[in-house]
């Protein structure tokens, strides 16, 4: 088992677009992002959550609220014990779909999970870079694209991990990052 479960998503199947295999991309960006940071797991977290909540592929703004409401009631029912940071997580959830300049949370957990959020946007041929916020998000550009290239129909976690770890990503973080809440999990 792996994050996210796919019986969290809300549409079932979850898409090519905003399923596991986006999921999962955004979260190797986002372990990237966050490493050595003090919000490393919560930026994990709001990665591995963010797209759960979608109803459709389509213009969804509503979906980043929904996500955060599952991060705040769902999530910590599934876990044997309390988090730290539930409601940092589900605030990025939250704010993730905004402008910046709409959002009413400014915290690096939400500029960590945008900023690997967008990394994916090279799945929709539409990635500008200006709107990055990191010299190092803007640096990963071109990983992001290999590794799209390697795994644009790919939905199972490890696989795209292991692909990523192929373009040169390092992976030990977000693999440890794994296990970790698989341990917090109860299901």
């Amino acid at each position: 088992m792996s994050l996210p479960r796919r019986k969290w998503f809300r549409m079932q199947p979850p898409s090519d677009l905003h399923g596991v295999g986006h999921i999962s991309r955004v979260m190797v960006w986002a372990s990237v992002l966050a490493t050595d940071t003090e919000w490393f797991d919560r930026v994990m977290w709001a990665a591995a959550c963010h797209d759960l909540r979608r109803e459709d592929d389509g213009n969804d703004p509503d979906h980043g609220f929904r996500a955060g409401r599952f991060v705040r009631t769902v999530l910590p029912k599934l876990l044997k014990q309390p988090m730290a940071g539930i409601e940092e997580i589900a605030s990025a959830c939250d704010w993730h779909v905004c402008r910046d300049d709409d959002s009413e949370w400014d915290h690096p957990v939400l500029w960590l999970l945008k900023d690997a959020d967008g990394l994916d946007r090279v799945r929709l041929y539409d990635l500008d870079e200006r709107y990055l916020r990191s010299d190092l998000a803007r640096e990963l550009v071109p990983r992001a694209k290999r590794l799209l290239e390697r795994t644009e129909f790919e939905d199972d976690a490890g696989r795209i991990w292991e692909r990523a770890e192929q373009v040169g990503v390092p992976m030990e973080k977000l693999r440890e990052f794994v296990a970790r809440a698989e341990g917090l999990l109860s299901e």
